[in-house]
């Protein structure tokens, strides 16, 4: 099962036509807006920041958490 979330997001940049650099890990996000994991899945939960998650891991795409703060400091 684990081999089968790796190759999925090895393919997801291909299908979406997207960059590996453009995927972003918990890590990227919660330095970027310095916050903790825990604050961070806290607004994942109340649907604040889109994300996907494979295989027990959470995944941003850098485009679309962009549009999103932007969206967010508009409200």
């Amino acid at each position: 099962m684990q081999h089968y979330y790796e190759q999925a997001i090895a393919e997801l940049p291909s299908i979406l036509n997207i960059q590996k650099s453009d995927i972003l890990t918990d890590q990227d996000v919660c330095e970027y807006l310095q916050i903790s994991v825990k604050t961070l899945r806290k607004f994942c939960r109340e649907d604040k920041i889109p994300y996907t998650r494979l295989g027990g891991r959470y995944y941003y795409i850098r485009q679309v958490f962009a549009l999103n703060l932007l969206k967010l400091c508009n409200d």
